[in-house]
């Protein structure tokens, strides 16, 4: 009977506090792109294969396997008996390639290493870049909702006050009309940008990870200040940094390392071969032997010739490969620089200009409004100036924050910028 009670109890302290003490849990940027990093199923995959490329290395510098292998001669035809035998080998041979092709073997499961590990940076990187887009998204719809309903609470009050100037006399029926029409427009905008919020929520759980069941809650809130940046500067990082030209100069030295090996095969291999020789009938019944060969290379002017043209011709188009990623690459950088400038403008310009004058020409409106000397038409007008004007301020923060994440990742440094996403 107890233990229901304290069961049922249980129960109901869940059922109060509505959600898990784990789900509740909110979240900073920082602690999203972590938990991003420890848990994404694609970047944990890409953490995988590349772990399996440094496992396959010791494959690759390992000779052949050796042979084991016993001979017996001179068993009689009438004999059953594999013991009665005349003469007898047992023993082992191993075969060697030529000693720099375990080198360049070597080399190019290095560089292939080196690749997978360059395509883990870039997809984590990627991820990063998501994630702080992401959150930053969520920021935005979390502050465009408030901003939306506040308008919502603001219209209602405004019906209210239409209707009573209605009745007194004060302006006509259409106000009223005008009124409730706007109330409308804002009431679909508050559902459409809850809908959005639904959605980038999910979306971010996602790449945070985490199963559909589990919400995701961040704390954050834009930040804005203004960068001191050198392009040339960020162009000698992202030369010196970027994930695809890491990968890039892994493929040409691993093609280089093939070129190499293919040379190889026009050198000497070298066999081993150990055995001991019973003969139980001579005076010496044990005696032991071995055997050291090499393979003479005789049509080293016709063997791998193929092999070698085919990696000299391949080795030339990693080269310019590499070369098209450095211009791809600077010039990433150049795109994401100008668009955090425009971004950073816009912003300025909002803060310095836009704000503080729309805000005075509303609060003009409304004063005029309430003292008799102004429509309700001339109020709505400056409400909705009001409204865009601040969804319009909050879409270029959001903007400035994107591209601020779009040159880490032309850069291919993801700290280059201090995460925002102070406690609010």
């Amino acid at each position: 009977m107890l233990r229901s009670i304290f069961i049922y109890l249980i129960i109901l302290m869940n059922h109060v506090m509505g959600l898990h003490p784990a789900q509740a849990q909110r979240l900073t940027l920082t602690q999203a792109i972590d938990e991003a990093l420890a848990h994404n199923p694609d970047l944990l995959s890409a953490r995988q294969e590349w772990k399996a490329s440094g496992a396959a290395l010791w494959e690759g510098i390992s000779p052949d396997s050796p042979e084991l292998f016993a001979e017996y001669e001179g068993i009689p035809r009438d004999s059953h008996d594999p013991s009665d035998y005349r003469a007898r080998k047992m023993g082992f041979a191993q075969s060697f390639n030529f000693p720099l092709a375990y080198i360049f073997k070597g080399q190019w499961h290095h560089h292939e290493k080196k690749q997978k590990e360059a395509k883990f940076l870039s997809q984590r990187n990627g991820l990063t870049n998501q994630v702080k887009k992401g959150f930053h998204r969520v920021v935005l719809l979390e502050k465009k909702k408030i901003l939306f309903e506040e308008i919502e609470n603001l219209t209602h009050q405004n019906l209210q006050k239409a209707r009573i100037r209605v009745l007194a006399g004060e302006s006509s029926p259409y106000d009223t009309l005008k009124v409730r029409v706007d109330l409308a427009e804002v009431e679909n905008q508050v559902l459409a940008i809850t809908e959005g919020l639904d959605v980038a929520l999910s979306e971010l759980g996602r790449l945070l990870g985490r199963k559909a069941d589990i919400p995701v809650q961040i704390m954050g809130d834009f930040s804005f200040e203004a960068m001191s940046l050198n392009l040339d500067s960020l162009r000698s990082l992202a030369l010196a940094h970027h994930p695809s030209l890491k990968k890039a100069r892994a493929a040409v030295s691993q093609q280089s390392a093939q070129r190499n090996l293919s040379w190889t095969g026009l050198m000497p291999d070298i066999h081993l071969r150990y055995f001991r020789h019973d003969l139980p009938y001579e005076p010496s019944p044990r005696a032991w032997g071995g055997m050291i060969g090499i393979t003479v290379p005789l049509w080293f002017l016709l063997k791998n010739q193929g092999d070698i043209r085919s990696a000299t011709y391949s080795l030339d188009a990693k080269r310019w490969t590499l070369a098209s990623t450095e211009r791809r690459v600077c010039q990433d950088v150049d795109k994401a620089f100008s668009q955090l400038t425009v971004a950073e403008k816009q912003v300025q310009n909002y803060r310095e200009k836009t704000l503080q004058e729309v805000e005075e020409l509303v609060r003009i409106a409304t004063r005029s409004y309430e003292e008799g000397e102004m429509g309700y038409l001339e109020v709505a007008e400056s409400l909705r100036m009001l409204n865009r004007i601040k969804a319009g301020y909050y879409d270029a923060l959001y903007r400035y924050l994107a591209a601020r994440a779009d040159l880490e990742q032309a850069v291919g440094i993801p700290t280059i910028f201090k995460n925002s996403g102070g406690n609010r």
